[in-house]
């Protein structure tokens, strides 16, 4: 089958059409995917930079999120048949060597669900993982009507659904943002666009019309650090972040995403009910993946860039 593999890491993704097809071991279902993305996980093992917490050798095959249909199923798998259609995205806490920028995956019962018919196959396939990681944070933050929370990283793929999700609670949202990105801020739900820059210059921003601070913030950005934007958050508030900036006492909570089908069959019924939809910046045939992923990474994005397997 085809397969975006990486040989080392630090090494460009290759498009190579003979790696050998999953087999679907207990409890494991093979998908034939037809769609997937990019995201910057992908592009953190592809520099190889989890050797201890998640250990990836190569050869690998990258890509977490997957959408397409059931191929096989493995013994005592019963929420899912062969012709489904499906979607979901495989764990990012362990090792993994068949990643979805292939054209059959085999992954856990747990790690997807069925794909919403009012849902298309694009859409579904950047969804999982930023639909999930989202909703945790959303979860974690408990946030009442009325409340007012900062997003940073609301352009991109899991910063755009946290604030949809935060709207639709009744919070105000603020978030920063460059000028071109105000008109698309706006569309997702954000009310206050405030000035990107560095976190002192954020601070002061949001404190001008609230001098006593936010009731929550969601740093989606910061990563192997604490927030710098903590301060903003007045005391009793609330801080989530799915990247282990949130730091720790009360109030503060640290996302570990592990797929389940419980938060898969929520983000379903959000994209199926348009709680929230998400932006697709571009799409990548599979051979061209290595170019979507430096998009990612050297390009300022808005939502999720996709990856055409089929």
């Amino acid at each position: 089958m085809r397969a975006v593999t990486m040989s080392e890491f630090g090494a460009s993704p290759v498009l190579c059409h003979d790696v050998p097809e999953p087999l679907a071991g207990p409890g494991q279902v093979i998908v034939r995917v037809q769609a997937s993305s990019v995201n910057w996980v992908d592009a953190d093992i592809a520099h190889g930079m989890f050797p201890q917490t998640a250990p990836h050798e190569p050869p690998i095959t990258l890509g977490h999120d997957f959408a397409g249909t059931v191929a096989a199923v493995g013994a005592g798998v019963r929420t899912v048949e062969v012709g489904d259609e499906v979607f979901g995205t495989i764990s990012v806490a362990g090792p993994v060597r068949e990643g979805a920028w292939a054209e059959l995956v085999a992954t856990g019962e747990c790690t997807l669900t069925r794909k919403p018919a009012a849902v298309d196959t694009a859409t579904a396939g950047v969804a999982a993982l930023a639909g999930t990681v989202a909703v945790m944070s959303v979860d974690a933050l408990n946030l009442a009507p009325g409340e007012t929370v900062l997003v940073i990283g609301a352009t991109g793929g899991v910063g755009g659904v946290a604030v949809q999700l935060a709207r639709a609670a009744g919070a105000i949202v603020l978030a920063p943002g460059l000028p071109e990105d105000e008109e698309y801020l706006r569309g997702l739900g954000v009310s206050e666009v405030l000035p990107r820059g560095d976190a002192a210059e954020v601070i002061a921003a949001v404190r001008k019309p609230h001098p006593g601070g936010v009731d929550a913030l969601l740093d989606a950005v910061t990563a192997y650090e604490i927030t710098p934007f903590a301060d903003v958050v007045r005391d009793g508030g609330r801080i989530a972040s799915p990247t282990d900036a949130a730091g720790y006492g009360p109030g503060c909570t640290n996302i570990t995403h592990g797929p389940c089908t419980e938060i898969l069959d929520r983000v379903a019924r959000h994209l199926a009910d348009g709680t929230f939809t998400i932006a697709l910046q571009g799409s990548y045939d599979l051979g061209d993946a290595a170019k979507a992923l430096q998009a990612l990474t050297a390009h300022h994005t808005r939502g999720k860039i996709a990856v055409r397997v089929a």
